[in-house]
C-alpha cells in the first residue's frame, strides 16, 4: 500500500515533472490561437522579397539569378519551403513561420531548463513568445530574423548536449544550426561566433583539461558550421550565379551598412528601443535586472558565464549596419526572455525558506504584468482584422492595396507576361505570380546615393527595354522609393517618365489611397478618365496592343510616375 500511495504522488497534478511541461503546452496552444487569428495579414515588402524568391525556387529558378537582393538566401529557401508545404499564400506563409515559433520556443525551454530549471525555463518561452509574435517588433511578420533565430537556438541546445555527452554528433550538429543561422541573414554570423568562443571557454570549466580532446570538438564544431555555407557555395556556383550572388551579398553590403553614422546610430537605436520595450515594459525592466540578479543566484559559474554571452552575442546581431529596425530585434527576443525569468527566480530563491509555494506567488505577478501588456493591445491580440491592423499598423504604406492590384494583374496577363513593379513592392510580383520585368525588385539602391547606383540604373533600363513589360504598376508610396538615409535622384525620375511616354502605355487601372476610409479601385476604362483626388495612388499601366495606341489621360493628370519626396520613417504601433 507504501508504494502504491508513492506511485499516486509521483503523478499528482502539482508535481514538477508534469505541472511545467502541461503550462507549457497550454502556453504553445495559446501562442498557436493568436498566430492562427493573424494567419491572413498581408504581406509587408520584406516577407513579399521572401515570397517572390522562394516562388521561383518552387519553379526550378536558382537565387539571384532573376532577381537580386542583399540577404543571403537561407530565408528564401526556408519560404519555398514552407509555401511548398502550405501553398503560395500569405497564409500558408505564416503557418510555417508559426512551426518555425514554436519550434524555437521549445529549444528556449530545454536550454533554460539545462541552465537552471522548468521555473525559468517556462518563465523565458512565455515572454519571448509574446515578444515573438508583438507589434511591436512587427512580430505577424516572417522576417529573416525568425529563422536565425530558430536556427540559433537549436544551435545552442545542440551545444549543451554536447558539453553533457561529449559526443562529436552533437558538435557537428550544433556547428550545422548555428552555420544555417548565419545563411539566413548575415547577421546570424554572430551565432556561430558564439559557439566557437563557448567551445574554447568550455576547456577551462571541463575536469582534466584535455586540450586535443576540446581542440578535435572545436575542430567537428567548425566542421559543422561551415557544411551548409560550402553546400549553397556549391549550388548557387552551379546554378552559374556566383558572380552576381557574391556581389549582392558580400561587395554591396559594405557599401550599405556605410550609410549610418555612429551619431545617427544612437538616434535610431533610441527611437526603436522606445518603440519595442512600450508593451510588455515590465519584462523589460525585469530583464535589465536579471542581469544583476544572475551574480546572486546560487548557480555554477560556467552557466553564468555562458548566458552572459549569449546575451552579448544576440545584442551584436541586432548591429551590423546601425539600423536598429524593430524586427531586428527578434533575434535578441530570447535572450531577454532568458534574463527576465531570473528575476522571477531570484525572488522564489530568497523566498522558498520561509514560503513553500511562493513560486505560485511569482507565477501569478508574472501573469498579471502579461496579463496588463495584452489588455493594452487588446484590438491586436484578439479583435481587429487583420486587414485592418495592416492598414493601421503600416499608414501610407500600400500592402492591403498590392492585392487587388496584383489580382487584377494576374486576371488579366498570362504566365509569360512580365510586370514591372516602380517602387519596392515585391509582394505584388508574388500575389500576381508574375516576372519581373528586371532584378532589381527594390527601388531604393536606384535613388540612393552609392557608387553602384547609376551603374544599377543603366542596368536596369536595359532589362526592362528588352522584356517589354505588359504592365507597369507605379507607387506614390514614399516608403517604397525612399530609406531613412536615400536621396532622390531627378535624373532617375526623368528616365523613368521619358520611358513611359514613348512607351505609349495605357492606364488600366487606379487605386487611390485613403486612410482611414477604405481606398479606391478603379479599373479599365474608367480608370482613363478618372480624376485624381490624392497624391497617394497606385497607378497600372498597360502595354498597348497596337503600335498607334496613345498615352491615356491619366498619365498628364498628376505625373503619376512622380517620384515621392525623402522622408524618415519608424513604423509605432498606437492604441486605439
Amino acid at each position: 500500500m507504501k508504494k502504491q500511495s508513492k506511485q499516486r504522488s509521483s503523478v499528482s497534478p502539482f508535481n514538477p515533472a508534469i505541472i511545467y511541461p502541461t503550462l507549457l503546452v497550454i502556453f504553445l496552444l495559446f501562442f498557436t490561437c493568436i498566430r492562427l487569428r493573424l494567419l491572413s495579414f498581408p504581406l509587408e515588402r520584406d516577407e513579399g522579397e521572401y515570397a517572390y524568391f522562394g516562388q521561383l525556387i518552387l519553379q526550378g529558378i536558382p537565387p539571384f539569378k532573376l532577381a537580386w537582393n542583399i540577404k543571403l538566401p537561407g530565408t528564401c529557401y526556408c519560404y519555398a519551403l514552407i509555401m511548398a508545404i502550405f501553398g503560395q499564400s500569405a497564409s500558408g506563409i505564416h503557418s510555417g513561420l508559426l512551426i518555425f515559433n514554436l519550434g524555437s520556443l521549445i529549444f528556449l525551454y530545454f536550454i533554460v531548463k539545462k541552465l537552471f530549471n522548468p521555473f525559468s525555463a517556462l518563465i523565458a518561452v512565455i515572454t519571448t513568445g509574446l515578444f515573438f509574435v508583438s507589434p511591436q517588433v512587427l512580430g505577424q511578420a516572417a522576417h529573416a530574423t525568425h529563422f536565425v533565430t530558430f536556427f540559433m537556438l537549436g544551435g545552442t541546445l545542440f551545444l549543451l548536449l554536447a558539453f553533457e555527452n561529449q559526443k562529436f554528433r552533437w558538435y557537428f550538429l550544433s556547428g550545422v544550426m548555428m552555420g544555417l543561422s548565419f545563411l539566413m541573414k548575415q547577421s546570424g554570423i554572430f551565432f556561430p561566433l558564439f559557439g566557437g568562443v563557448v567551445v574554447i571557454l568550455h576547456y577551462f570549466f571541463s575536469p582534466g583539461k584535455n586540450i586535443w580532446k576540446n581542440l578535435m570538438n572545436m575542430l567537428v564544431y567548425s566542421a559543422g558550421v561551415i557544411f551548409p555555407i560550402a553546400l549553397l557555395f556549391m549550388v548557387i556556383a552551379y546554378s552559374g550565379v556566383f558572380d552576381r550572388f557574391w556581389f549582392w551579398t558580400f561587395i554591396y553590403p559594405e557599401e550599405y551598412g556605410s550609410r549610418v553614422s555612429i551619431l545617427d546610430a544612437f538616434r535610431m537605436f533610441k527611437l526603436t528601443f522606445n518603440v519595442i520595450t512600450e508593451m510588455f515594459f515590465a519584462l523589460w525592466i525585469s530583464a535589465g535586472i536579471g542581469i544583476i540578479a544572475l551574480f546572486f543566484m546560487k548557480i555554477k559559474w560556467w552557466n553564468r558565464l555562458f548566458v552572459l554571452l549569449f546575451l552579448l552575442f544576440s545584442f551584436l546581431s541586432v548591429t551590423p549596419g546601425f539600423y536598429f529596425r524593430q524586427h531586428y530585434f527578434i533575434s535578441f527576443l530570447p535572450a531577454v526572455g532568458i534574463f527576465s525569468a531570473l528575476t522571477f527566480e531570484l525572488m522564489n530563491s530568497l523566498a522558498e525558506k520561509h514560503f513553500k509555494y511562493i513560486p505560485v506567488i511569482t507565477g501569478l505577478i508574472f501573469i498579471i504584468i502579461v496579463s496588463y501588456g495584452m489588455n493594452t493591445y487588446k484590438q491586436y491580440f484578439f479583435t481587429a482584422s487583420p486587414d485592418d491592423l495592416c492598414r493601421f499598423m503600416y499608414q501610407k504604406n500600400y500592402f492591403t492595396e498590392a492585392i487587388p492590384v496584383a489580382n487584377y494583374i494576374r486576371i488579366h496577363s498570362t504566365a509569360k507576361d512580365k510586370i514591372l513593379v516602380l517602387g519596392s513592392e515585391p509582394e505584388i510580383l508574388f500575389y500576381s505570380k508574375r516576372t519581373s520585368a528586371t532584378g532589381y525588385i527594390y527601388m531604393y539602391d536606384l535613388v540612393t546615393d552609392q557608387k553602384y547606383k547609376y551603374q544599377m540604373q543603366q542596368e536596369m533600363f536595359n532589362e526592362v527595354e528588352k522584356s517589354k513589360p505588359k504592365y507597369i504598376i507605379v507607387l506614390s508610396c514614399n516608403y517604397s522609393w525612399t530609406n531613412e538615409v536615400g536621396q532622390i535622384d531627378t535624373i532617375f525620375e526623368a528616365k523613368l517618365n521619358t520611358y513611359l511616354q514613348k512607351s505609349h502605355y495605357i492606364q488600366a487601372g487606379i487605386v487611390e489611397y485613403h486612410y482611414p476610409a477604405p481606398s479606391i479601385c478603379i479599373w479599365d476604362n474608367d480608370a482613363q478618365t478618372y480624376k485624381l483626388n490624392s497624391n497617394e495612388y497606385i497607378s497600372i499601366l498597360r502595354r498597348p496592343d497596337s503600335v498607334g495606341a496613345t498615352l491615356a489621360v491619366a498619365l498628364a493628370l498628376r505625373s503619376p510616375c512622380r517620384l515621392p519626396t525623402l522622408s524618415t520613417h519608424l513604423i509605432v504601433i498606437r492604441n486605439s
